[in-house]
């Protein structure tokens, strides 16, 4: 096997791991949606109960609570915290919105 066979199975090989890696990140990415969607589905539970109850959407003790916990379990699992309640902001300005319809 010359060089230039060498190299052409070296990136055939290069290749197949890189896509084996971007349809294992696809997976994973369909799961974050789906456990997404099921977390609003709850959030919109949460609403209803705050509605009857005549409660405040947005509870500041609660919202804390969940940084502090998130950022927390990021940091044991060798994560940025500034990712992790960069994500988590955004999932609770949605979940404000789908509370106060």
């Amino acid at each position: 096997m010359n060089a230039s066979q060498k190299l052409s199975l070296t990136n055939s090989s290069s290749e197949i791991c890189l896509n084996e890696c971007r349809q294992q990140i696809d997976q994973i990415d369909t799961e974050l949606i789906k456990i997404i969607a099921q977390r609003m589905e709850i959030v919109k539970k949460i609403g209803e109960h705050k509605r009857k109850n005549k409660l405040e959407t947005i509870q500041p003790n609660r919202w804390q609570a969940i940084l502090d916990s998130r950022q927390e379990i990021a940091e044991e699992l060798d994560l940025p915290s500034d990712l992790v309640l960069d994500i988590f902001e955004v999932i609770h300005q949605m979940a404000i919105q789908i509370q106060s319809k």
